[in-house]
């Protein structure tokens, strides 16, 4: 027979063991809003003849990284261009698409800072990034990651290497004239100085840590303020090209030759163009080290 004491004793268990049961822990509040990022399955190539060159055919571009340049200089213009285009592009796309899956890592930290705290290493891992984009803060932070239109990207490579022709791109893989101090290990000497200053430029492994230096500048660099503002209110092309008379010497005539660039060939049909999404997969080894449930949780970012 059950009392009337032992009623009321039960019903407040019951309570609070429903009250206990309803209130989600941390570990559980990430495992419900995990969410994936993705990688692509790239292949390097070296291209020791023109047949190793991977054809563009349509706006689905199969991810491969090129470690090299090579352009024949005894067939046309148009197919020098081609062969240039086939060669950059995948490259350009695979750097903007590693760049828009870190700005969703950093906005899903952001979330998780805001809901159940950060890990250490998840503060780390952001306080590194405001460091090498010399950020001020997680918004500004964002906004210099933020990648620009393909066109533009082709264009400053057009200009900045000859097509691919110039010292530079193909001994150096530097597609956009970027300078280096004589102490860098990855360097090539100018054979043209300035009076009382010695020129090096930047040697790259691949055509894709080029491009990828390329958007590290414009995204840190305190030159290109103005035109990291334009780019985050996304004005059209020809209003962020306007934005970049820094960029080189030649001022204005640089922004107008990047112009030309761009309506002679086209070049904005290539902002539609994207990885080929069979190549894409779950990037499980980020999502396990930098989202991984954790005991060390730090207050929220001030």
């Amino acid at each position: 027979m059950v009392t009337n004491s032992s009623r009321f004793i039960l019903g407040i268990a019951l309570a609070l063991s429903f009250q206990f049961c309803a209130k989600p822990t941390p570990q559980k509040i990430i495992k419900k809003e995990h969410k994936k990022f993705y990688e692509v399955d790239t292949q390097i190539i070296h291209p020791d003849s023109l047949n190793s060159i991977i054809t563009i055919n349509d706006s689905l571009v199969v991810p491969a990284i090129y470690d090299s340049l090579i352009i024949n200089d005894f067939i046309t213009s148009d197919e020098r261009k081609e062969q240039f285009i086939n060669q950059i592009l995948p490259s350009i796309l695979l750097v903007k698409f590693n760049l828009n899956q870190q700005i969703d890592q950093v906005k899903y930290i952001i979330h998780l800072d805001s809901t159940v705290g950060l890990c250490i290493h998840q503060q780390k891992y952001l306080d590194s990034l405001i460091v090498k984009y010399r950020a001020k803060s997680v918004d500004g932070l964002l906004i210099r990651m933020k990648p620009h239109p393909t066109s533009l990207v082709l264009a400053q490579a057009i200009v900045e290497s000859g097509w691919g022709t110039s010292r530079f791109a193909i001994e150096g893989n530097n597609l956009f004239g970027i300078w280096t101090t004589a102490n860098d290990p990855n360097v090539i000497k100018s054979l043209y100085d300035r009076p009382e200053q010695e020129i090096y430029v930047k040697k790259y492994n691949n055509l894709s840590e080029s491009i990828a230096h390329y958007f590290l500048t414009l995204g840190r660099h305190s030159a290109y303020k103005d035109f990291r503002n334009l780019r985050e209110e996304e004005v059209e092309l020809n209003g962020l090209i306007k934005s970049l008379i820094p960029y080189s010497e030649m001022g204005e005539d640089y922004t107008a030759l990047l112009k030309k660039i761009v309506e002679w060939n086209d070049l904005e049909q290539y902002d539609t163009y994207e990885i080929d999404q069979k190549y894409i997969i779950e990037n499980k080894a980020s999502e396990m080290k930098l989202f991984k449930p954790c005991k060390n949780k730090r207050s929220k970012i001030d």
